[in-house]
């Protein structure tokens, strides 16, 4: 009996494998050197920041972390993320744990606990940061985009209660964050983060397959791109300014260094000790005065039209931009309490006031605190300030300032819709404050590095008066020409310049932020076609 030979089974065809859109090898961390990473990134990230002004590791300092991200998703990449950042804050705010065991007079280890606290809060944003790369990642998409997207996006979206930006490190270069006048302090953090993005494919590829850098060295040619335009292009800017200065304004800055209880319990003491230091700058024929935050102790009425009738004391002739709090009783409410910034004339006249508007939560009021009073109860020392409802721009000699309070300085969106809003439309930026909350820290230095990126953003000269320092005049270029020290009685002398025009920035606003937002966003939710 035959039987006919059975041909072996045909294998199906199987399809070769699709190769993602950087086929190239990568170096993938284990989970230790993943995390040794992360911590190295968070500690590099807070001494390249302003307070600790080793500015070189802001071009460097996530390279570590985007390296331990490599072949991480979802929970895993967040929870990496968020390490670094936990450890860039603790490090680089440490002194709020200080602050905290001056002011609440609480035990040094809930101090410490309650700081840790924040300092995590705070850090989350590095776990979004983190969570946004790793899905774009898994979608196929290059890092050189997601990278500086993803940091666009967190920067500007992500509520936190101290705002900072990464491109704050290069306070200490003006020539390296003038394109900030283009498309905010954001456009400067993207390009830091188009670096971090191009050293970690560099070195990613390299620890894979170590056979040289010649054919890696590619990706470094964007983030060298944008610096050989940013450079010139700053250069050009700080000169154009110094050509063209604008009408000087000569400038006295009053920083008495009154502690936070004292200008309470001794209102006669804050006046005559300001009085005093304000008519020696008279002598020096300043045209404008500016004290601090709630500089004037006494509770302003509402409305009083000349503060000579109310202080009989103010015999000052030169134009004076000074903090106070202003009461409103209206008929049948409770009374309202504003934190207030007002300016007179030479008669003492009270020419115009700003109640601020972007109020600092837990200090100058408790969320929720309206619906549930007895949160006061709990909180005794949190204000309870009414929010204000204009912005109000105030005359001064040859010009009109945007009055900002405090940390408004710090608000890049804030201080935008200021000049967009206020008519006339400002000539000149300047903020009263009061950090003497935080104590002899790096907290009034960093406060004042911020804020010199909203000179550049608009091209407006820069005045800041604290109770205890610093105090700085900062040009339109976001140069310091004068500041104070802390914790000193002084006053800062110098020549400021009302300045007119508009900045792109100033007419767009954070539209190119808010553009990474969206492609962030789409980024980690939809796969990139292939070619």
């Amino acid at each position: 009996m035959s039987s006919t030979p059975v041909a072996p089974p045909v294998a199906p065809p199987v399809a070769p494998p699709v190769a993602p859109p950087d086929s190239a090898v990568r170096w993938i961390p284990s989970r230790r050197q993943g995390l040794a990473l992360a911590v190295l990134a968070g500690v590099l990230y807070f001494l390249g920041f302003a307070g600790f002004e080793v500015w070189p590791f802001a071009f460097v300092s996530q390279v570590p972390f985007l390296l331990a991200l490599r072949g991480r998703q979802g929970w895993s990449a967040f929870r990496l993320g968020w390490l670094t950042g936990t450890v860039f804050v603790g490090g680089g705010f440490f002194w709020i744990a200080g602050m905290l065991k001056t002011f609440s007079g609480f035990p040094l280890p809930l101090c410490v606990l309650l700081a840790a606290i924040l300092w995590a809060a705070q850090g989350l944003q590095h776990g979004a940061f983190a969570w946004l790369v790793a899905r774009a990642d898994a979608r196929g998409w290059p890092r050189l985009l997601t990278v500086p997207a993803a940091l666009a996006a967190t920067e500007l979206a992500f509520p936190v209660l101290f705002p900072w930006y990464t491109a704050n490190s290069l306070h200490r270069l003006p020539v390296l964050f003038q394109t900030a006048d283009l498309g905010g302090t954001i456009l400067v953090s993207m390009a830091l983060a188009l670096g971090w993005a191009a050293l970690d494919d560099v070195l990613s590829r390299y620890l894979a397959d170590r056979r040289g850098l010649r054919g890696q060295l590619r990706a470094l040619r964007y983030p060298l791109a944008f610096w050989a335009f940013a450079i010139p292009y700053g250069l050009w800017r700080i000169s154009a300014i110094d050509r063209d200065p604008g009408a000087p304004l000569r400038v006295g800055i009053v920083q008495q260094n009154l502690g936070l209880q004292e200008k309470r319990t001794d209102p006669n003491l804050a006046l005559e000790r300001h009085l005093e230091a304000s008519r020696a700058l008279e002598r020096d024929g300043v045209d404008l005065i500016v004290w601090s935050e709630s500089a004037l102790a006494f509770r302003i009425p509402e409305g009083l039209e000349n503060i000579r009738t109310y202080i009989p004391e103010w015999d000052l002739r030169t134009a004076t931009l000074f903090g106070a709090l202003r009461v409103e009783e209206p008929p049948g409410e409770h009374r309202r309490l504003f934190n207030t910034a007002f300016v007179t004339d030479a008669t003492g006249r009270l020419r115009g006031r700003y109640d601020k508007v972007y109020l600092l939560a837990f200090g100058e009021y408790l969320p929720f605190g309206d619906w549930f009073p007895g949160l006061y109860d709990l909180s005794p020392n949190s204000g309870r300030f009414t929010r204000g409802s204009t912005l109000d721009a105030l005359p001064i000699p040859g010009g009109h300032v945007a009055p900002l309070i405090c940390y408004e300085d710090i608000l890049p969106r804030f201080v935008s819709r200021f000049q967009r809003e206020a008519r006339p439309t400002p000539n000149i930026l300047a903020v009263i404050l009061n950090d003497a909350w935080f104590g002899d820290s790096a907290e009034p230095w960093i406060h004042d590095a911020l804020a010199k990126f909203r000179a550049v953003e608009h091209r407006r000269d820069l005045l800041r008066a604290a109770n205890s320092g610093v105090s700085s005049i900062i040009d339109a270029a976001g140069r310091e020409t004068a500041h104070s020290g802390t914790f000193t009685r002084e006053t800062v002398r110098g020549v400021a310049h009302l300045r007119e025009g508009r900045t792109v920035y100033g007419v767009v606003g954070d539209l190119p932020a808010m553009v990474a937002l969206a492609f962030s966003v789409a980024a980690a939710f939809r796969r990139r076609r292939q070619a």
